[in-house]
């Protein structure tokens, strides 16, 4: 399209983003891209009304591209494009559309979280059908399991050095992490799980940490059981801490295998005497290069 004053110039592969920029009324802006990182699959909340469902997935193929958009999930009970869940939302929902503006659904937890804290931090992301369930009959429909998702992080050649947009009286904490760390991308809080027994001495391990400490991620796949694990050290390497626990971790994985820095950093210690008295939290943060 040419440049008329107020449209530019797309190429092709921008044209979700063009779509997400004049249905929320922003301001169109030309962007060029490099590379995508994969991040995993996520699966479909489908639509409460299955036949406008079963209308919006004729002509779905594996394979196609699908448009994400951060969308407050707060419809009336009766609209049609109500998520099925009873989830409320949680200011973490994200509406998936066709090309030709058909509604299907949200995504579904746990992938969403870490999907909407890059789509936060102004990120590109795209999907394209993974895996498709439609049956003959209505009757027959699964809302929840209808369309699964390959998810893509669509990188700008020249990445815009932001902060997440947070609003300070809902997330002041994670507001001014984002300052102390620059251009990396907050994506979740969460600890490490013991639950293993990995940790030979917890209690000194974390009676050790302090908040603010940084904390280097590993990536340790522990076959078919858990190829998404990640294994928590400080900083250099001195002492072992355990094995993430998060959702979405499968995501995080993802960006890891491509090259991205992922890092922790300790946000709370609760230090004691005995392993069932200390507990620790540390925030995952994801290099915006």
């Amino acid at each position: 399209m040419s440049d008329n004053g107020a449209i530019r110039e797309y190429s092709s592969s921008g044209v979700s983003t063009f779509l997400h920029h004049t249905e929320v009324g922003e301001a169109i802006k030309q962007i060029t891209f490099e590379r995508d990182t994969y991040l995993g699959v996520a699966k479909v909340y489908g639509l409460r009304n299955k036949e406008y469902l079963m209308e919006n997935l004729q002509g779905l193929k594996i394979g196609d591209r699908v448009t994400l958009y951060r969308k407050y999930n707060s419809e009336a009970s009766t609209s049609t494009a109500v998520q099925v869940s009873n989830v409320p939302d949680d200011g973490s929902s994200i509406r998936v559309h066709t090309l030709a503006g058909l509604c299907l659904g949200y995504i579904q937890p746990p992938e969403r979280y870490v999907m909407a804290e890059l789509m936060k931090a102004g990120k590109h992301l795209y999907a394209k059908v993974h895996e498709l369930h439609v049956p003959d009959s209505i009757d027959e429909i699964d809302t929840r399991n209808c369309v699964a998702l390959d998810i893509y992080w669509m990188e700008e050649s020249n990445p815009l050095q932001i902060a997440n947009t947070y609003e300070l009286d809902s997330a002041k904490q994670k507001y001014e992490a984002m300052e102390q760390n620059g251009d990396s991308i907050w994506l979740i809080n969460t600890s490490p799980d013991w639950g293993s027994n990995a940790v030979k001495d917890a209690v000194s391990v974390v009676n050790a940490l302090m908040p603010g400490d940084r904390l280097r991620l590993i990536r340790k796949a522990t076959g078919e059981k858990d190829p998404w694990s990640i294994e928590v050290w400080t900083k250099n390497k001195e002492m072992f801490i355990g094995y993430m626990e998060c959702w979405g971790d499968e995501m995080i994985a993802n960006m890891m295998d491509a090259g991205k820095l992922v890092y922790g950093v300790v946000s709370n210690v609760k230090k004691g005497l005995l392993p069932y008295e200390v507990r620790c939290r540390f925030d995952v943060y994801v290099e915006d290069k």
